[in-house]
């Protein structure tokens, strides 16, 4: 089922956390002539996504399992009956609500406009050897595990980690930002280098950046905008708090 229902979806911004999803080995698919739910739960990764409008029994049973940091993803024409279903999930189980919010997806449409390099800054990939004691408990856990999975571009400031951008998901042709700066090193221009280095390694393989934004993240948006990406398509996310995709073994 996951190989057809891979084949099914187009290659476009709206569907690349799904068939990012779809790609791996682990991933679990069930539903039926409705609609699907993909489940992909593996090591340290945890997402949902809801293809059409499976049975609500089908988005129940997907909640098993994942933490309150596992966002359902959805499409828009489906999201009320996501809501639905969730809502009822609730209702049934008891725990946090789920809320609902966009997400902007967006394409690069111009080159990236980036600031001079300051000399004390180098960009390379991280490696295993590299060193994040000094990073906070969730960025910490995101970049030991998002190395293990897929290049990491780096910006060295002193010889320190300091700002990661990485492939959250990858398709045959697109790949989905995952930006993240530590404190203290913002507005310096990192983000706009290691996203560049990625982006060039990314085109080497055929592949072409997707940023997704909340639509609640004036930050990232602008951040989107700033660095040439602009929107071409949107999806839903539910989520009970701050959420992202690398989630297992972390609590918040």
């Amino acid at each position: 089922m996951p190989a057809q229902l891979l084949a099914d979806l187009p290659d476009v911004p709206r569907w690349l956390e799904t068939r990012g999803m779809l790609r791996s080995p682990h991933v679990a698919v069930t539903g039926g002539d409705d609609g699907f739910v993909v489940r992909l739960v593996h090591g340290a990764i945890a997402a949902v996504s809801i293809v059409g409008r499976p049975p609500a029994e089908a988005i129940a049973a997907a909640l098993d399992g994942i933490t309150a940091m596992t966002p359902i993803l959805a499409q828009s024409d489906d999201a009320d009956h996501v809501q639905r279903s969730l809502a009822d999930v609730t209702a049934s189980r008891g725990g946090r609500a789920w809320t609902r919010e966009r997400f902007i997806l967006h394409r690069l449409a111009t080159s990236l406009a980036l600031p001079e390099l300051d000399p004390a800054v180098s960009i390379r990939f991280l490696t295993r050897d590299d060193s994040l004691d000094h990073l906070s408990p969730e960025v910490r856990h995101e970049m030991t595990h998002a190395r293990e999975m897929a290049p990491v571009a780096t910006a060295f400031v002193g010889g320190m980690p300091a700002s990661f951008c990485y492939p959250a998901w990858t398709t045959e042709s697109l790949w989905d930002v995952s930006i993240d700066t530590a404190p203290g090193h913002q507005r310096r221009g990192l983000a706009a280098h290691v996203s560049r280095f990625m982006i060039e390694h990314m085109r080497r393989e055929g592949r072409e950046p997707i940023w997704a934004a909340l639509e609640s993240n004036a930050a990232s948006l602008g951040l989107a905008a700033r660095l040439g990406f602009t929107p071409v398509d949107e999806n839903v996310a539910f989520s009970r708090g701050p959420w992202a995709f690398l989630t297992g073994g972390f609590i918040r």
